[in-house]
């Protein structure tokens, strides 16, 4: 019967373990050594801070700051990948999580919309490129 109950519940990916609500969609790791190409970078006090990119999905994101982010806000970001995208893609979030560990806040936040949808799409397809290469690379 437990089986049965568990089989109508979806399973929260790993890095969601912690939260009641599972994913809609599955968030794409970015390995320490993909950092140095993939570029974020939020809006604080009107200037844009690079911060450290940890995963995304088309629909959220976490990273990591030197600052906490207020739960709810809208924050505007940039993405860009140095070698392979010629500009970068803008798209806004609204934070959903904030979790002080060590020196550093984790932001989890949902997208709420990409500046130009098509650009946001071709970073999407670079990733999945990088991530097919997982055991090739590193």
């Amino acid at each position: 019967m437990v089986d049965e109950q568990k089989k109508g519940v979806p399973d929260p990916e790993p890095s969601n373990s912690g939260y009641a609500v599972p994913r809609r969609q599955q968030r794409l790791p970015v390995p320490a050594v993909y950092q140095r190409y993939i570029h974020l970078k939020v809006k604080i006090d009107n200037v844009f801070v690079p911060i450290i990119l940890h995963n995304f999905s088309g629909i959220g994101i976490l990273f990591e700051s030197h600052g906490p982010f207020e739960i709810e806000s809208s924050v505007d970001c940039v993405i860009s990948i140095s070698q392979s995208l010629s500009r970068e893609i803008a798209f806004g979030i609204r934070v959903k999580h904030c979790e002080k560990k060590n020196n550093a806040f984790f932001v989890g936040a949902a997208i709420e919309m990409a500046g130009d949808a098509t650009w946001f799409n071709v970073f999407k397809e670079v990733h999945d490129f990088i991530m097919q290469r997982k055991g090739d690379v590193y």
